[in-house]
């Protein structure tokens, strides 16, 4: 398995090919950077080895804490944290959810107990997925089209880099 200054140099190295891709493809610079930063935050901080003790899960520094689930439910290299297909999407899915609670339980200690405010869970739940909604409906599909797509580029490029690692370890033990 390459190590994670190896998944490094290749996140850098896309750097230029993915904007390059995403400028062909959408013709726009803003979106285009929105893809390339959205590739490199998922080599550096987003990708499949956040199911372990790594540079990436570690890079997270004091907010780490928020990967102690995910850590500790799937193996490494399962289907869900290094699949091609799905594991860009668990890991979107999971970090939703995790920032919506995370929010709710923000939002009423601080109505409950900083302002005194009658408040509940449900309500405070209701206002931040609200409050995401509208984000969602108010900004243009293609940001998010294009910062998925670069998350899963990202993430891809790690799965990638572990499988060629592995063939080339088992073809270099064979001599």
């Amino acid at each position: 398995m390459p190590s994670g200054r190896t998944h490094d140099i290749v996140t850098y190295a896309l750097v230029p090919p993915t904007f390059i891709l995403a400028q062909w493809y959408w013709g726009d610079l803003l979106v285009s950077a929105v893809s390339t930063a959205a590739m490199v935050f998922a080599g550096l901080m987003f990708g499949p080895d956040l199911d372990v003790y790594s540079k990436q899960y570690r890079r997270w520094g004091l907010l780490r804490f928020l990967w102690y689930p995910y850590t500790a439910a799937l193996g490494h290299r399962s289907r869900l944290s290094h699949g091609l297909v799905f594991s860009t999407v668990f890991r979107v899915l999971y970090f939703l959810v995790i920032i919506l609670l995370l929010s709710t339980a923000a939002l009423y200690l601080r109505q409950r107990y900083l302002y005194g405010a009658p408040t509940t869970i449900a309500s405070e739940f209701r206002q931040v997925s609200e409050d995401l909604m509208t984000i969602w409906r108010s900004t243009d599909k293609q940001y998010f089209r294009a910062g998925f797509i670069g998350l899963w580029v990202g993430a891809a490029a790690h799965t990638v880099t572990d499988v060629l690692g592995s063939i080339a370890k088992m073809i270099w033990k064979s001599f």
